[in-house]
């Protein structure tokens, strides 16, 4: 079982990574996570990742606080700053910094370059 945790994240992640611009409105995020039956969307400034929106982002920060998702824009709701890995890092990492940071999802990012996801499921399932 350890073997599996030695395992570079770029092993298990999934490319390429479903996008949004900082500039488009919340429902082009929500649009692209139905369609590709996703639970998030990382959000891309000048063609670098900078932040991630998640459904739960989208509850609290559109929905809650009744805020039009037409005239929302991503950079207002993202989650920032973004906690990437490399592609090199072992799963083991890879789960201690989702733990660590309460999340669920780590952009894959190699020399400022968005390559891949890997998921709290992706994990597990390569586990099971």
């Amino acid at each position: 079982m350890s073997g599996v945790f030695d395992k570079p994240v770029r092993e298990i992640m999934t490319s390429p990574v479903v996008t949004v611009m900082f500039s488009d409105p919340v429902i082009a995020a929500v649009d692209k996570m139905i369609s590709h039956d996703i639970g998030a969307v990382v959000v891309i400034s000048a063609g670098k990742p900078v932040g991630i929106i998640t459904e739960r982002d989208i509850l609290k920060r559109v929905i809650l606080e009744e805020r039009d998702p037409r005239s929302t824009f991503c950079q207002d709701i993202m989650s920032k700053p973004l906690i990437t890995v490399r592609p090199d890092t072992p799963l083991s990492e890879a789960l201690a910094i989702m733990r660590r940071n309460g999340i669920r999802r780590l952009p894959v990012v190699e020399k400022g370059e968005l390559v891949g996801i890997v998921t709290e499921k992706d994990i597990i399932r390569k586990i099971l």
